[in-house]
């Protein structure tokens, strides 16, 4: 079993119900976590919540992934942004994977709360986020507790976005539904809520302008929004894209 092919396993068994990262228990190219025999389910079930965007669990001592969610499996089985080389996390533009293992060392050696890395995609335009993030308090307190100050590997979140993810697909899906609106009306207010204009909007999806202005208006009916400035703030403030 590869190391993705791993990953999917746990993910698809439930955070909960997941059972102790024994080091006996998977072969060393997938999951190896030095010192990680002590890593109980419900110290992972704390870091690892039910994401609705894209995040893994690194250990900060190899950059090895001990937990990844089911659109980060995808993203590594693509290769897009990201891939494992071996168990080692990198992203394949190659200026932000090093600025990311840079952040990601001096976040380890400072004990910092958290680092932001930025990049933008040249051909479609769009950026990309990845944010690390350092177990601090309550997360810090009950690794500590569960696996002592000096055992046990150094987990940080790291979580994954683009510019193009606005709204939160599960919330905005049943919003959608609620509202009883057209898989195309929906697709359109999930366009203009990323800053799109009914011209681009037409454009890209080679229908006429007029067809989308009458899909708007519909859109604005079903909702009761009285113009689309009113209904790109409703929908961002009901369906926002939710992080860590």
């Amino acid at each position: 079993m590869d190391a993705i092919a791993a990953l999917a396993d746990i993910t698809r068994s439930g955070v909960q119900n997941r059972p102790r990262l024994e080091r006996a228990a998977r072969p060393a190219s997938a999951l190896r976590i030095e010192g990680a025999a002590t890593v109980s389910s419900e110290i992972l079930a704390i870091l690892c919540p039910d994401w609705r965007t894209a995040a893994l669990v690194i250990d900060a001592t190899n950059v090895s992934v001990v937990f990844a969610n089911s659109q980060c499996i995808a993203m590594l089985r693509r290769e897009q942004p990201m891939r494992l080389t071996g168990d080692r996390l990198d992203f394949t533009p190659c200026g932000l994977n090093r600025r990311f293992h840079l952040e990601l060392a001096q976040l380890a050696s400072s004990g910092g709360e958290s680092a932001f890395i930025y990049e933008r995609d040249a051909s479609s335009g769009d950026w990309l986020s990845v944010v690390i993030r350092n177990g601090q308090g309550f997360f810090r307190d009950a690794i500590e507790t569960n696996l002592g100050k000096s055992i046990g590997p150094k987990l940080m979140v790291v979580e994954i976005a683009t510019g193009a993810e606005v709204l939160d697909r599960n919330a905005f899906s049943s919003f959608a539904q609620t509202a009883f609106l057209s898989k195309a009306e929906a697709d359109l207010v999930q366009a203009v809520a990323a800053g799109w204009s009914l011209t681009e909007a037409a454009h890209s999806r080679g229908v006429a302008v007029s067809t989308v202005r009458q899909r708007m208006k519909s859109i604005l009916s079903k909702t009761g929004c009285r113009r689309q400035s009113e209904l790109v703030h409703l929908v961002l403030s009901i369906c926002p894209r939710r992080s860590y």
